[in-house]
């Protein structure tokens, strides 16, 4: 039994050994060795399940090389394991490397060691964000000959959905190549840059033709079919620089975003060139081309909604194959109505539809494709660059038609344009030969249209200065009105100081006669003390007469300041004062002129408005004008006797701020309507009758207050019911 347990043993560790699977690498060749085979998974995490020394033989196989689409089990996963056994027979001369694309993130363990991580790897699914490293090769120590475990610890990012428009890969689970890493990855930059430089190319050709049009439109701006092959030409831009970006973006999330958006664009391209094709065989849209639109606009959204499926290319190449088929109708159309440059276009579209099926071909049957480990090696001895060139051919093929379309408008524009000038110019001889005679009947003409010129301008000028004078004598009845009003107004209110100076006068007298009759009288029959009080009556009768005689004295005074030419000189004025004396001179100004007008008046001053230096004249005809256009409307207003109506002006001044105060003259009479708001201040418009205005008092008052004292003059009025004069005024 002792010599049976050791062979018992040997037999099981056999048999075990039999049921392990190795992927043997004994050599490296130039496209490196594609790790196809032994792979096996298993779903979970588990740390201990990358150390070499992990049974695995409970792990099912699997096939990381197929589309991760193709896995539903992998999909509906967070994190999963895959291990591969690896035996290197000899020691490679040159450090090795691994070309990996994948599906997800990742961490790779040689030996249980990490050596590499792809993406944002997180057990928790949110912060998982997957990433293909687009077979960039990496380090890999397979440094010497020995048997290596290669352990893939993977996560899924949810909800990621995958897309294979534009994109050399398949989106596989796990793709990895050992490949010598030196050649390998100045390999990786030259097919890098080749593949930039074809994309760079085509990018190049949109961007010139789009600089060129773009000039073309500035001096043709009404031109709407350069203004579509503008727009086709930067939208055919975006889908090279969304490509570009989108197939060497790493993280799948945002290729998808950018690869949709190149495949929107080509979608809004395909659009966009159906409609310069008809504008340019000059035809009405029709239900194809509508049709046109609408499969552009459902494959949008199905692109954009559905995860890496195979027939999405099929439906691209289906749509975009209808999409020429409409055009190649309407080139035809063209063709056949005379459009001269229309064979370019169909040339180009023929290339086009070459280079598309070549491309679409390429992919489905012959393996094409660019790759960090070289150009691929196409099936039936196809060269890779033929197809490169084919594409690149095809895909600037119908901007260069377009613009050679262009082209040979213009140049027969051109000499239609060259035959036009050719007739204009014998035309222009004709027209210089009965120029001369007209020239000879002009001359003759000439003298005496300047004769009559003269004597013209003289009329004029004499009209001129006869409105001029006009003007300043309504100027000046403007200023004789309003001083009229004054004076009516004046002898009214110095009537008053008067009849007081007088009534004083009279009674002083009498005290003077009682003191001399008291004095007459014997000493001892005097009384000092009535003496006494006679004087101080008397006293106090003359300091009546004096304030009395002052008054009368001050009215004078503005009347003459009124009367007199404004000097411009600005004085230190009482506001206030100034308001209240030319409200109750124009109260009984026109109260002197009409017996029957009777309205009353109110007054809201500010106690805090300092005195302030203005044009005293200048002032106090703007608001006596104001006063007296109040007066009037609530008067015209009174005489259509509604009940109940009290004719009202109210002047009120307010100390705004530190810098303005203001004066407002309201009243409560007709109102002014408001399609002649914007008139009142415009000179000799007026609302008087004929000869009760001369239509300059408020244009005045505006330039006073406007231009002499750098102030506003509004009016709020409401049909009606009143108006409100504002003037505001700086400090």
């Amino acid at each position: 039994m002792r010599l049976l347990l050791p062979v018992l043993l040997i037999l099981c560790f056999s048999a075990l050994a039999q049921k392990s699977e190795f992927f043997t690498i004994d050599s490296i060749p130039k496209q490196g060795v594609l790790l196809d085979k032994g792979w096996k998974y298993q779903e979970g995490d588990n740390m201990q399940w990358a150390k070499p020394d992990f049974n695995d033989s409970g792990w099912a196989s699997v096939d990381p090389l197929k589309e991760i689409t193709s896995y539903p089990e992998i999909l509906g996963s967070t994190v999963f394991w895959l291990r591969l056994e690896v035996d290197v027979t000899q020691k490679s001369p040159r450090p090795l490397g691994l070309a990996i694309n994948q599906a997800g993130a990742s961490e790779i363990y040689v030996n249980g060691i990490l050596v590499h991580e792809f993406g944002t790897f997180d057990t928790d699914p949110r912060n998982v964000k997957a990433y293909d490293p687009i077979e960039h090769p990496i380090f890999i120590p397979f440094d010497s000959a020995g048997h290596y475990i290669l352990a893939v610890r993977y996560a899924i990012q949810p909800d990621l959905r995958y897309t294979r428009i534009f994109a050399y890969n398949k989106n596989r689970v796990f793709y990895a190549k050992v490949v010598d890493l030196v050649k390998t990855s100045n390999t990786d930059r030259a097919v890098t840059l080749y593949k930039f430089g074809l994309d760079i190319v085509t990018l190049g050709f949109y961007l010139m033709l789009f600089v060129l049009h773009f000039a073309y439109i500035i001096y043709q701006r009404k031109n709407r079919i350069q203004w579509l092959l503008t727009i086709y030409f930067s939208i055919g831009a975006c889908i090279r620089v969304f490509k570009i970006i989108g197939q060497n973006e790493s993280f799948l999330a945002e290729r998808f975003i950018y690869l949709n958006l190149s495949n929107i664009c080509l979608a809004i391209s395909a659009v966009c060139l159906s409609i310069i094709i008809y504008r340019m065989a000059r035809m009405r849209f029709d239900i194809y081309l509508y049709l046109v639109w609408f499969l552009q606009f459902i494959y949008c959204i199905v692109s954009y909604g559905t995860s890496a499926e195979d027939w999405q290319t099929k439906l691209l190449l289906l749509f975009n194959i209808y999409n020429l088929a409409i055009v190649i109708r309407v080139v035809r159309l063209g063709i056949k109505k005379g459009i001269k440059g229309f064979q370019t276009v169909l040339y180009g579209i023929f290339i086009a539809i070459l280079g598309l099926l070549v491309l679409s071909t390429g992919f489905q049957f012959l393996n094409y494709g660019h790759s960090s480990t070289g150009l691929n090696e196409l099936r039936l001895g196809v060269s890779t660059y033929l197809i490169d060139f084919i594409a690149l051919i095809g895909g600037i093929s119908i901007p260069v038609g377009l613009s050679l379309f262009m082209g040979i408008q213009s140049r027969e524009t051109n000499l239609a344009l060259s035959k036009q000038l050719n007739e204009n110019e014998m035309l222009k001889n004709k027209a210089i030969e009965q120029e001369q005679e007209k020239q000879q009947i002009l001359e003759s003409q000439k003298e005496m249209l300047e004769i009559q010129v003269n004597e013209r301008t003289a009329q004029l000028n004499q009209s001129l200065e006869n409105l001029k004078a006009t003007q300043n004598q309504l100027i000046q009845s403007e200023k004789l009105a309003s001083l009229g009003e004054l004076t009516a107004g004046i002898a009214h209110e110095i009537q008053n100081p008067l009849n007081f100076v007088n009534n004083f006068s009279e009674l002083s007298n009498e005290l003077i006669d009682e003191v001399l009759e008291e004095r007459k009288k014997d000493e001892e029959e005097r009384d000092e003390s009535l003496e006494n009080e006679i004087l101080a009556d008397l006293k106090q009768n003359l300091t009546k007469i004096h304030h009395h005689g002052k008054r009368a004295s001050n009215i004078i005074r503005g009347m003459l300041q009124h009367s007199r030419k404004s000097s411009d000189v600005k004085e230190l004025t009482d506001i206030n004062a100034l308001c209240d004396e030319y409200l109750r001179l124009s109260y009984h100004g026109l109260r002197a002129k009409d017996k029957s007008f009777n309205a009353s008046f109110e007054t809201h001053f500010d106690p805090s408005l300092p005195k302030t230096e203005v044009i005293t004249q200048d002032i106090g005809r703007v608001i006596l004008n104001l006063i007296n256009n109040a007066f009037y409307a609530v008067n015209e207003k009174r005489k259509k006797g509604e009940p109940g109506y009290i004719p009202t002006v109210t002047v009120s001044t307010l100390l705004t701020d530190s810098k303005h105060f203001q004066i407002k003259i309201q009243d409560n009479g007709l109102g002014i309507p408001e399609h002649i708001k914007e008139k009142i201040f415009q000179p000799f418009f007026t609302t008087k009758p004929s000869g009760q205005g001369t239509g300059l008092g408020l244009s005045l008052a505006y330039d006073i207050i406007t231009k002499g004292h750098g102030g506003t003059l509004e009016v709020n009025s409401t049909e009606g019911a009143g108006a409100d004069f504002i003037i505001q005024i700086p400090i």
